[in-house]
């Protein structure tokens, strides 16, 4: 059965098949661990299960099914008794796209029009001013992690929880009891995570992008929001392409990348909180075996 996950304040997010759960430490030191039925939307319809169109409406639920979580964990974290409502839940999403479309969309889009113009010649090769807006898209998004992982402390603790999350799977994939003894041999990094995902839509949008127009910004811009979704879905299909054939030497060369740059987005977590991650997956795991509901291969999971 795949398994996946995300890291949320103080604790993790673990998805099967047919259920979501979250295990988070309250402040008294405690567990808090819950979990509900989890459909999704790529089995209520053979249409959602086309290859590409199946990976963006996965990282559409994912998303928002993270935020949930997020503000769920932050509550119970905080000692907090009151919930977001789906519209503060729908308003930080928006929030974030937002941010998104200008740090990694437009600033590359007027970065690379502006360099044009401090060299006194606009860049008029669809493929060049491409190779130039994807370096500078890729630099940004590292100056981005290194810069929260530098002013925070609470980032740090939520990418050690990340490196939790990612070893209590490793530890159910590789059919060993899940007792945190057995996370301490493993390295914090897994072929299907997110960050190895994003580094893969960075790159795949250089060749996706280089099809698209240049001359007008506006137009630049919209072109590039438009295919958004099918580079991601691109994206989405070759990690678990290469997920199913990591044994192939062609793909651990073409994951190695994505595996390094994990290294800035996973700590080495402590025994306390790879015992988070493996409650929240035994959690779900507990659920899948009582329901005795079949899984189904084509709900596939990015961690």
């Amino acid at each position: 059965m795949r398994v996946g996950g995300q890291a949320v304040m103080e604790g993790v997010l673990m998805r099967s098949p047919n259920f979501w759960g979250m295990a988070v430490r309250t402040p008294k030191g405690e567990l808090d661990v819950q979990a509900e039925p989890f459909r999704s939307i790529t089995r209520k319809s053979r249409l959602f299960r086309i290859p590409v169109l199946r990976g963006f409406l996965s990282l559409a639920e994912t998303l928002w099914l993270g935020m949930r979580a997020l503000a769920l964990s932050t509550n119970i974290a905080l000692g907090e008794d009151e919930d977001l409502s789906k519209k503060e839940i729908a308003f930080t999403m928006i929030f974030g796209l937002v941010l998104a479309f200008l740090l990694f969309l437009a600033a590359p889009v007027f970065g690379t029009k502006g360099l044009g113009w401090l060299i006194g010649n606009s860049i008029e090769n669809p493929l060049l001013f491409n190779l130039v807006e994807g370096a500078l898209r890729i630099g940004i998004f590292m100056l981005y992690l290194l810069g929260i992982t530098a002013v925070s402390k609470d980032i740090k603790r939520f990418f050690a929880y990340h490196g939790a999350e990612h070893k209590a799977i490793k530890v159910y994939e590789r059919g060993e009891e899940m007792i945190p003894a057995n996370a301490r041999k493993l390295d914090t990094s897994h072929v299907r995570c997110g960050t190895s995902f994003i580094l893969y839509v960075l790159v795949m949008s250089i060749l996706v992008f280089s099809l698209l127009p240049i001359d007008w910004w506006v137009e630049a811009l919209a072109a590039r929001v438009v295919v958004i979704p099918l580079v991601a879905g691109l994206a989405f299909e070759f990690i678990m392409w290469s997920a199913r054939n990591q044994g192939n030497p062609i793909v651990r060369v073409l994951v190695w990348p994505g595996l390094q740059l994990q290294k800035l987005t996973t700590r080495e977590p402590t025994d306390d909180q790879v015992e988070v991650a493996m409650a929240s997956l035994k959690k779900v795991l507990s659920l899948e075996e009582e329901a005795r509901i079949k899984p189904d291969a084509t709900n596939q999971l990015v961690i």
